[in-house]
């Protein structure tokens, strides 16, 4: 036989029998998808011998773990026949005092399989399993008030007996539903928090029920959870069934024309429905104390348009009245919150001034924009632009940041700027301010003023600078000239 081709055989004998002697790990699995400290588990691993190879004996497993994890046993390995397989459990528990991580148990597997000449090989395989140690948040909800009557203000307390909870959002889903938002941004909890909802229990039938409160969140190590808690609340409608509706802005402390609706979402119509904000030290109408929707049928819209003054804050306020009705020739009255949202009566205002002045074709000139606040309340994320035509840039950027504006504040921010090759006269200037009032609304003021550019330098002046001057001249003329004049008449 050729000495290549007998090398060639030889070859693939070994090979053969390398490939069929052994141990295979088909695959493990864990008890638990994450474990908290303190907790036990199990460590499942399928061992194969593959089919047409020989026996394997004397199997052996060692088990290397972190210090987070200890075994609870020694598992117990029996010989693996040929194409066999056996389930080996591996029993652990995590440390109390374990750290949040993903740990990895290896287990070491050793055996003996014979080869074709009758001797034997030692056979190994390993296999690392993922454990991921994580203490979850424990949520527990308490609310200061369960009983709901359709839009309602509830304090709820959160509290955290586990992990720390971080990135969480709260949202309610089913018959009870958040008013005016679809969810709550909360942060980080670690042991507790409170927050103010407003709950919408309109679509809810009366009597007991659970209200589904799901949290979103990160843990320790930053997976996402989601997890629903029930809480029991007891709903009881208000006796008059309609909805409220507002048409119109209502700008705080300033007077407002403002139109109100009310929805007639009962079965029997209203007669004579009036709305009073008597006793209401924030709200004050103009001409009466009252609106007149007139009379309702069911499923029908009445509106009432009055000037109104609004001392709230900006955004969403339940303001208390007095309903008054006649139904079924009742007459009925029931104090109710009614939904109104107050917008901000922010504005701001801008003065220019450049250094040196005046502007002069060619030269360079710093232009300080002053912005300051003329509403009632501060704002937030003020920034402002600078742009002409007539003058080009020299910043980086066209925009700069001020921040935060108290109400009857100001600030200034600097633009440098080079006057372009332009005729003398007046040109534009653009200056646009964006802020966020305090309802969180976004605004931007768009503001044009003029500039004067000339093409040679003017010596800067005060025009005021002229009074005492032409008031000294006066003197003068009047001492020299009239005085004089009346000596030499009298002589």
């Amino acid at each position: 036989m050729d000495r290549n081709i007998f090398a060639i055989a030889l070859a693939l004998m070994v090979f053969a029998s390398i490939s069929f002697a052994g141990i295979s790990i088909n695959g493990y699995t864990v008890s638990e998808t994450t474990f908290k400290p303190g907790q036990p588990g199990v460590a499942t691993v399928t061992v194969t011998n593959p089919t047409g190879a020989d026996r394997v004996t004397s199997l052996t497993l060692t088990i290397d773990t972190p210090f987070e994890i200890s075994l609870s046993a020694a598992p117990q390995l029996a010989d693996l026949s040929a194409g066999g397989s056996a389930v080996v459990s591996i029993p652990f528990k995590v440390k109390p005092d374990a750290k949040p991580g993903i740990y990895l148990i290896n287990a070491i597997f050793k055996g003996y399989s014979s080869d074709t000449t009758g001797g034997s090989n030692l056979v190994t395989n390993t296999v690392s399993i993922p454990v991921t140690i994580v203490q979850t948040p424990i949520f527990n909800f308490n609310t200061d008030n369960n009983l709901l009557s359709g839009i309602d203000d509830v304090t709820l307390t959160i509290t955290n007996n586990g992990g720390a909870a971080s990135n969480t959002r709260l949202s309610i889903s089913g018959g009870i539903s958040l008013y005016g938002k679809n969810e709550i941004f909360l942060g980080d909890i670690t042991d507790s928090a409170t927050t103010r909802l407003q709950l919408d229990s309109r679509s809810a039938s009366d009597g007991p029920t659970d209200m589904q409160i799901v949290m979103n969140y990160d843990d320790e190590l930053g997976n996402p959870h989601t997890e629903t808690y029930p809480i029991r609340m007891t709903v009881k409608k208000q006796r008059l069934d309609v909805t409220f509706l507002q048409n119109s802005d209502v700008i705080t402390r300033k007077e407002s024309s403002v139109t109100l609706g009310i929805k007639n979402d009962g079965n029997t119509t209203l007669m004579d429905v009036r709305m009073s904000f008597s006793g209401n030290s924030s709200i004050r109408l103009k001409d009466s104390n009252e609106l007149d929707f007139g009379d309702i049928s069911p499923g029908q819209t009445a509106t009432a348009t009055a000037s109104m003054f609004a001392d709230l804050s900006p955004g969403l306020n339940n303001v208390p009245t007095t309903l008054s009705w006649t139904e079924k020739d009742v007459a009925k009255t029931q104090d109710v919150q009614v939904p109104l949202t107050i917008s901000s009566d922010a504005d701001v205002g801008v003065y220019l001034e450049a250094k040196p002045s005046p502007l002069t074709v060619g030269q360079e000139h710093t232009i300080s924009v002053l912005v300051s606040n003329l509403g009632s309340y501060p704002i937030e994320n003020v920034a402002v632009s600078f742009s002409s035509d007539s003058l080009s840039s020299l910043d980086i950027s066209t925009d700069q940041y001020i921040g935060s504006l108290n109400n009857d504040d100001f600030s200034t921010v600097q633009f440098k700027e080079k006057v372009g090759a332009v005729p003398d006269g007046q040109y534009p200037v653009d200056i646009k301010v964006t802020y966020r009032d305090k309802s969180g609304e976004w605004k931007t003021k768009d503001i044009k003023q003029t500039v004067s550019i000339y093409n040679t330098p003017v010596a800067a002046f005060d025009p005021l600078i002229l009074v005492p001057v032409v008031l000294i001249l006066g003197v003068l003329v009047w001492y020299f000239k009239f005085r004089k004049s009346n000596k030499a008449a009298s002589s």
